[in-house]
């Protein structure tokens, strides 16, 4: 390793600015790609069709999800206007009282607004293949195909694995 002369260490900072500027060049084109596929008139039909197929009740502006499929077209144009122009504001949720079985407990839910449902799947749907690859096989919750009684056979086939291994160790000690 050479040494450092002061014409190289003053070169050093421009090049690194130099790379953090051709990487945050790179994110936002990312980025922008990212932004104009969950606002894709397509895409949002998909989103759409996915929540409609959930069934939901409607949010707190009481528009239930035939009712915004009735001017899905428009309705689409509206939100992708909305989001582009950094207009957009998510509605806030409706807060509904769930009893739970056999207490006198309640579980508290929040519903959505319809328009808010179709951007968040909508975003998901782009999100989810990115970060889903990252997880590891071991993570269980919130991902899509798998459950918390996935979750708990893994743990058991783990210690019985364990068990057995410390059993080993024991028996030819």
């Amino acid at each position: 390793m050479g040494k450092v002369t002061a014409s190289r260490a003053a070169r050093e900072p421009v090049q690194t600015l130099k790379v953090t500027m051709e990487q945050r060049s790179l994110k936002l084109t990312y980025s922008d790609k990212l932004f104009e596929e969950i606002l894709s008139e397509d895409q949002l039909r998909i989103a759409y069709k996915a929540v409609r197929s959930n069934k939901g009740s409607p949010g707190i502006d009481q528009v239930s999800v035939e009712q915004y499929g009735e001017n899905l077209e428009s309705n689409l144009r509206e939100l992708i206007a909305e989001v582009k122009n950094w207009k957009y504001r998510p509605m806030p949720v409706r807060r509904v009282r769930i009893p739970k079985q056999g207490s006198t407990k309640v579980r508290l839910l929040g519903i959505p607004c319809v328009k808010d449902r179709v951007l968040q799947y909508s975003i998901k749907m782009s999100l989810e293949p990115i970060y889903e690859e990252k997880f590891s096989d071991n993570s269980y919750g919130f991902r899509p195909g798998r459950n918390q009684r996935q979750a708990l056979d893994k743990a058991k086939e783990l210690a019985r694995i364990v068990h057995q291994f410390l059993l080993g160790i024991l028996i030819f000690r």
